[in-house]
């Protein structure tokens, strides 16, 4: 293990900062063929470099190096501009690209294939401690709010849902099926959190790195600020006092108040890959870890440097410490139900990495199938046996293994790739997604009990993804993103409840009652 430096800084508030990235590129008409014209470059309503980092560097890069995708860079691109347009107009089955074609203009699609044939920028965007004191601002006073909920929601059972494209989040009763209103949010919302000291607060971070505090009473949004270009994970501690926000770009992690959004601290994510080249990291992701359980902890895991790190947020320092060599493309992870270990996938190696959570070691490699991408992950117990399980992006299975002896003990086939695996512990099945399979509206039901068998796939829909279960268990919530709807299932017969529409592009589901779980934050 070792120690690494951080940058302090205080927080005062001021006025929004705002951020873009125009570049002047080649563009296609949108007619056939390829052809040339210049100007500033828009896909949809953004500059290409940002519509690239949000849409596209995940797999990537953010500089176009790779990641689990290939590099995109002119000396790699050796076909026609035409051969690019139509994989990224028709995706490439059977893999997590996308088809493009329905959502972006032929011109787009151009003007996107213009930019990966350019020589990438030189240079790296930053946001500084500074940036994000001059971004933090009050939406709504507190002071004004109402002191019980104007709704008559269950705030133990609501059910947060990214409007992909509308800069919003649709917020569902539980209990009731009832669209109970929008909360205005930022750029393909992302990251929540919950506090798990007062209901009525929520926490909420945008792809394009802003972070709002949500008040759950009244669905307002009560502070907000950028802590990035581009971001992805949010965790909160649990004595609530503190959130903790990590980028894709720049290479940085924040910690802020959770009562004001202050900034505490700002790390640098330099590190150390497996080959020990040095590299800055993208933060790929964050859990908290109970105090009553192992240690009041932060674990951080960094994609390219293959680093966990372990922040002890009881220390007003912040002290970090750090176990390397996890793996290659670090990404999506979950804690044991005890938080003795941390199951985190490392998608180029293919295998979820074990990490003892007091000792900070690695204790075991478990080989999945092709790139495992868990979501928020899956456990549950029978019989005195503790079992936890992956989704691919990679290919269409379901992984299992022993949490007491780290072997995989089934492999369940699915529809095909999928991000998102869900357990209820009120619950005798496990349900998981394939929204990359070729038809892409599949969600495998399977047993918890060995051998695991699968009891029903369920094919509503156009594309459905992220199954979330109501507080008790006994309903199953999925969203479809090209239906525009979230459906409600029995969580044991398996058949449609309700249907809740009018919900553009709705993808992420998040229950309330996640403040309360064991596998983190």
């Amino acid at each position: 293990m070792e120690t690494r430096n951080v940058y302090a800084g205080a927080a005062a508030l001021v006025a929004i900062a705002a951020m873009a990235v125009p570049l002047v590129l080649i563009m296609g008409d949108g007619g056939e063929g390829f052809q040339d014209t210049s100007g500033v470059v828009f896909v949809g309503d953004r500059p290409v470099a940002d519509f690239y980092l949000d849409s596209c560097s995940g797999c990537h890069g953010a500089s176009r190096e790779g990641g689990t995708g290939p590099a995109l860079v002119p000396e790699r691109l050796t076909e026609t501009p035409e051969f690019y347009a139509q994989t990224i107009h028709d995706g490439r089955p059977g893999t997590v690209m996308p088809p493009w074609g329905t959502a972006l203009t032929n011109a787009e699609i151009d003007s996107l294939v213009a930019y990966i044939l350019s020589e990438p920028e030189e240079g790296s965007l930053e946001w500084t401690i500074e940036d994000m004191v001059a971004s933090l601002s009050v939406i709504t006073p507190e002071e004004e709010l109402a002191t019980e909920p104007t709704h008559g929601g269950d705030l133990d059972d609501l059910l947060l849902v990214t409007e992909r494209e509308s800069r919003a989040i649709a917020v569902i009763d539980g209990p009731t099926h009832e669209l109970l209103g929008t909360i205005p949010a930022s750029y393909r919302a992302h990251g929540y959190t919950f506090s798990p000291t007062n209901p009525r607060w929520a926490y909420n971070m945008g792809r394009d790195g802003w972070v709002f505090k949500i008040d759950l009473y009244t669905l307002l949004p009560v502070r907000q600020i950028r802590i990035g270009i581009d971001s992805r994970s949010l965790a909160i501690s649990d004595d609530g006092r503190y959130l903790i926000a990590g980028n894709y770009v720049p290479g940085t992690l924040a910690i802020l108040d959770a009562e004001t959004l202050e900034p505490l601290k700002l790390f640098n994510t330099d590190g150390t890959n497996p080959e020990g080249e040095p590299v800055i990291a993208r933060v790929a992701t964050i859990l908290d870890v109970s105090p009553d359980l192992v240690g009041p902890y932060f674990l951080v895991a960094m994609k390219e440097s293959g680093e966990v790190w372990r922040i002890d947020w009881s220390d007003p320092a912040f002290p970090v410490e750090i176990v390397s060599d996890v793996g290659h493309v670090l990404h999506d992870g979950f804690l044991s139900p005890d938080n003795s270990t941390f199951y985190i996938a490392s998608q180029e190696d293919n295998w979820m990495a074990a990490i003892d959570v007091a000792s900070l070691e690695v204790i075991e490699k478990i080989s999945t199938g092709d790139i495992p991408h868990p979501g928020s992950g899956a456990t549950w117990e029978v019989d005195g046996v503790v079992y936890g399980a992956t989704t691919h992006a990679g290919e269409g299975l379901v992984s299992i293994w022993n949490l007491d002896t780290n072997e995989v003990v089934a492999s369940i086939p699915t529809a095909g790739p999928g991000l998102f695996i869900r357990s209820h512990e009120a619950s005798p099945f496990v349900w998981a997604d394939a929204m990359f399979a070729a038809e892409p509206h599949s969600i495998t039901v399977f047993d918890k009990e060995p051998p695991f068998g699968v009891i029903g796939v369920i094919e509503d829909g156009v594309r459905t993804l992220h199954p979330e279960f109501s507080a008790d268990g006994t309903l199953v919530y999925i969203s479809d993103w090209d239906g525009n709807a979230v459906r409600v299932y029995d969580a044991v017969t398996l058949e449609l409840v309700d249907e809740i529409t009018d919900i553009p592009a709705p993808t992420g589901i998040f229950s309330t009652e996640r403040r309360s779980e064991t596998l983190g934050h």
